[in-house]
This record gives structure tokens, C-alpha cells and sequence, in this order.
């Protein structure tokens, strides 16, 4: 018995990370046919739907829990490697509407939260993924505050369903109200608005997108920062949520766990930053780095991404969502239309600089 067990355990790993892959290579195609739906969004609504129509076996569990902890921080540290830190000195006035932005929304959310009886956990889940890019800072926070799949699964739910409004109202209001008048009907102040307001990236650049081809790099830029501030926000995430424990012993032992993923994120940054300045000298030495970001960034790492939130989504079921009420709903709305009234503010005052 004690001798068949490591290879049962190993068959089993391997039939779940199987499982994720299968979830992740549906979603990838997904998200080629459909790019306003990030890979890993696709990944969490498939396996969502197959965890809820299915009775999945036990067996699987390993490699889906696997998938959905230990790669999944794996692969955010890695992207910190496709993650410029000289973004910050790239998008000029923007740079302060998203740090502006990003510190609203969370701390703001994290009171908020309070004040509405949220728990802190889906409370700080749903802040993050507002103030910063959506699904994959919450991926990322996720595992340093010990969040419950249903936790995980109803902030995703918040910022996908919102995020999705955003990206279709934005140009909307843009082009047929007053908010254009506001925006003195320039593209780059637009850009600004979407890349600090919208949560998921692949919706800032359908939403720029459609205003105009041009607004998409500006816009891009603009959240750029806020995917950069994973790394750092994932440390003060972990910190606030452990002076938010209700006793002193939990306060010392959630303090005690150091999200090394996240160092590392930023880590990586700063060393992508330093590959993006030498890249023209790497390239005469044979290494072409530009290309292989490209690559990265496009292609691998949404894979394993979506690979990871196959693993989440599998553990998520409907009936511990419900359980959670229309509570957590309202917060997510409330947050998403609050960020984005602070944006097209910033996006306003910008106005003057450009």
C-alpha cells in the first residue's frame, strides 16, 4: 500500500493539471475569437459552468488545487517579468489618475466594505480587483489573505459583470452625452478615463478601441500602471487584512506569512525594465527580447493563467455563492461606478495639462 500510494497521488495530479489544461486551451480559443474577454476570464466561466452541471471526481482535486495555488502564484511572479517598471515614467499626467485611482478604490473599498458588514476577505478581494486590473489582482491577492473559492468566485463575478458594463458604457457616454463635452471630445483624455476607470485590460482596449485605434495605446499605458501595482498592493493587502483581525494571535500569524510571489513580481519588474533599456545590445548578441515578450505576454503566460483559473473555478459552485446574498452585488456596483466617477474627474482635470 505504502509503495502504490506516491504514484497514485502523482496519477491523480496529473489528471487534474490535465483537466485545467483542457479548460485553458477552450478558453484560449475563446479569447482569440473574443478578445474583450481576457483568457482567464474565459477559463473561470467554463470550468465554472463544468464544477455546476458535473459531479467532478475526487481524484481531480489534487491537480486542480495544484493548479489553482501553487502554479497560480508561480505564474504571477513570472509576470512580473513582462511588467515594465519604466512604465512609471512613461505615461505622464496619467501616472497620477491611476495611482489616484488605485488608492481610492482600495482603501476606500476596504471602509466601505466594513461599513456595509462585508467580510474583510471578499471585502479586500472585490477592492483590489477595482483598483487594479480586475481578475488577475485578484488571483494574485487571493492566496496571501487565504481566501474561500466562493470568495474568489463572487469578486470575480463583481468584476467581470461590471467591468463588461464599463467597457460598453464608457464610449457610449463618451459620444452621446455630456460627458464628451466634459472631455472636450479629445481622444487622449478618453484613453485616460478607460485605463484608470475599466477594470480588465482586454476591456480598456476594446473600449479605447472603439472610439478610435489611436486611443488604445494611450489607454494602455495608463493601465499599465495599474497592472504594475500587483506586486506592491498584494504587501499592503496582505498587511491591512492582518491589522484587520479580529484577535492579536491572528494578527501575528497572518503578519508571519510573507507573499514572496509578490516580492518577486516586483522583482521581475524591475528587471524587465532593465532588458527594455538593453534590448538594442542584447539583440547583437543573438537574444531578442522583444520578441520573446511578445511571446510572453501574449501567448504563455495568458495560457498558464487560464490554466490556474481553471483550477479556481472548478471549486466554485452556485450554492456557496448564493449563500453570500446580494450584499456583496451591491458593494461591487458601488465600487465599479464610484472608480469610475473618480476617473472621468481626474480625466476632466487633466484637461488643463493637455
Amino acid at each position: 500500500m505504502s509503495t502504490d500510494k506516491p504514484p497514485r497521488q502523482l496519477e491523480h495530479l496529473f489528471l487534474g493539471i490535465l483537466l485545467c489544461i483542457a479548460v485553458a486551451v477552450v478558453s484560449y480559443v475563446l479569447w482569440v475569437s473574443y478578445r474583450p474577454i481576457s483568457s482567464l476570464m474565459w477559463a473561470f466561466i467554463v470550468s465554472i459552468i463544468i464544477a455546476n452541471v458535473t459531479n467532478l471526481p475526487k481524484r481531480l482535486t489534487i491537480g486542480v488545487n495544484f493548479c489553482s495555488k501553487d502554479l497560480l502564484r508561480a505564474v504571477i511572479a513570472v509576470l512580473g517579468i513582462v511588467t515594465s517598471a519604466l512604465i512609471w515614467l512613461q505615461v505622464g499626467v496619467g501616472l497620477s489618475n491611476a495611482l489616484i485611482v488605485v488608492l481610492f478604490s482600495f482603501f476606500l473599498g476596504t471602509w466601505l466594505g466594513k461599513k456595509m458588514g462585508l467580510d474583510k476577505t471578499l471585502t479586500t478581494l472585490v477592492g483590489v480587483g477595482t483598483a487594479i486590473c480586475g481578475a488577475s489582482a485578484i488571483a494574485a491577492t487571493a492566496p496571501a489573505i487565504k481566501a474561500k473559492e466562493e470568495e474568489v468566485g463572487l469578486a470575480l463575478a463583481c468584476i467581470t459583470l461590471f467591468g463588461l458594463l464599463a467597457m460598453f458604457s464608457y464610449p457610449f457616454l463618451f459620444s452621446n452625452t455630456v460627458v464628451g463635452v466634459w472631455l472636450k471630445h479629445d481622444p487622449n483624455l478618453f484613453s485616460i478615463w478607460c485605463g484608470s476607470g475599466i477594470h480588465e485590460a482586454t476591456q480598456v482596449i476594446a473600449a479605447s478601441g472603439a472610439l478610435s485605434s489611436d486611443a488604445i495605446g494611450p489607454a494602455v499605458l495608463v493601465k499599465s500602471i495599474r497592472i504594475f501595482m500587483i506586486g506592491p498592493m498584494i504587501l499592503v493587502a496582505t498587511y491591512l487584512f492582518s491589522r484587520m483581525a479580529e484577535s492579536p494571535a491572528a494578527k501575528v500569524q497572518t503578519k508571519a506569512i510573507l507573499p514572496v510571489y509578490g516580492v518577486i513580481f516586483v522583482v521581475n519588474s524591475v528587471f524587465c525594465a532593465l532588458l527594455d533599456v538593453y534590448s538594442p545590445q542584447l539583440l547583437t548578441i543573438g537574444f531578442d527580447w522583444v520578441t520573446v515578450k511578445k511571446i510572453l505576454s501574449g501567448t504563455i503566460l495568458p495560457f498558464l493563467l487560464a490554466t490556474c483559473f481553471a483550477g479556481v473555478g472548478l471549486k466554485v459552485k452556485f450554492r456557496d455563492i448564493a449563500r453570500l446574498g446580494v450584499k456583496p452585488f451591491a458593494f461591487g456596483a458601488l465600487m465599479a461606478l464610484l472608480a469610475g466617477l473618480l476617473a472621468l474627474g481626474l480625466a476632466v482635470a487633466a484637461g488643463v495639462f493637455l
